[in-house]
């Protein structure tokens, strides 16, 4: 009986070593999500920070109206999603171009331009996990050792490769550029968004946003965009900028009951995609 005990003792004891590790993780990770963003959350996550600054959690919730701001766009005829399979050789081969080309060029990792966080900042995670928007009531600076400028418009940084956060890349050659990532949505009224571009027009179906720090072009530069999962291929036309933190494109909201680049709208969607341009 007495070896039974002591038995039960170790065994007991044990099991509550093995605890302690992951609820130290666990309040590790609270104290991580206080002091830093996360990269990587539960998808279509929202962190909302507190007075206190401290993370809450939920999940976000699709709007059941559609009757609310920025939400009156509608597909033409010449908007229908086309598959491209056909295409996708000729195209891949032109890309591979781009990248034997900028082999010989710079290649710069720009890290992650993440601000830090503070009371009333609100993050919207992707429905792959990632980060798609952060915003805030104010404007908040990222540390000053991340370059957050927007590039001169109309312009981009000089010729190279560029990466950040997961592994987006931005590559610069003479005259082409190719972005190749991650594509996320936005619409106005949701993660700060408004109803006008940085071109000053107010933004519709096939409008979409480059990352300011890399890619500035001039208003209304028709795109190459392809949705790489469906294959869809789209002009598109740069009439916005933004942050961009872990994505290559900005894609404005199109409407509620069409597919475009091969998905339904969300406010969380996010899906992989590349782009291209000559100038």
């Amino acid at each position: 009986m007495f070896i039974k005990k002591i038995s039960f003792v170790i065994v007991c004891l044990i099991s509550l070593v093995l605890t302690l590790p992951s609820f130290a993780y666990a309040k590790q990770s609270e104290k991580d999500k206080k002091d830093e963003i996360p990269i990587v959350m539960e998808p279509g996550a929202v962190i909302t920070y507190d007075e206190n600054n401290d993370p809450v959690i939920s999940i976000y919730l699709e709007p059941n109206e559609s009757n609310i701001l920025g939400d009156s766009n509608s597909l033409n005829s010449t908007q229908k999603d086309i598959v491209d399979k056909e295409g996708r050789k000729a195209e891949d081969d032109f890309c591979n171009a781009i990248r034997t080309e900028a082999a010989k060029l710079p290649q710069v990792k720009l890290g992650w331009d993440l601000p830090e966080p503070q009371p009333g900042m609100v993050v919207i995670y992707g429905s792959d996990g990632r980060i798609n928007h952060i915003y805030s009531q104010e404007m908040v600076s990222v540390k000053a050792s991340v370059p957050s400028t927007t590039v001169k418009y109309p312009g981009r940084l000089s010729a190279g490769e560029y990466t950040f956060g997961t592994n987006q890349k931005v590559t610069i050659t003479s005259n082409t550029v190719l972005g190749e990532g991650r594509f996320t949505v936005f619409r106005a009224g949701v993660g700060g968004s408004g109803t006008v571009g940085s071109s000053g027009k107010t933004l519709c179906t096939s409008d979409i946003a480059t990352k300011r720090q890399i890619d500035n072009p001039k208003h209304n530069t028709a795109i190459t965009a392809r949705a790489i999962d469906t294959d869809v291929v789209k002009t598109v036309y740069k009439n916005d900028i933004g942050s961009l933190p872990d994505a290559v494109m900005d894609v404005y909201f199109w409407d509620w009951t069409n597919e475009y680049f091969g998905y339904m709208y969300s406010d969380t969607l996010s899906f992989s995609g590349r782009y291209y341009y000559t100038f």
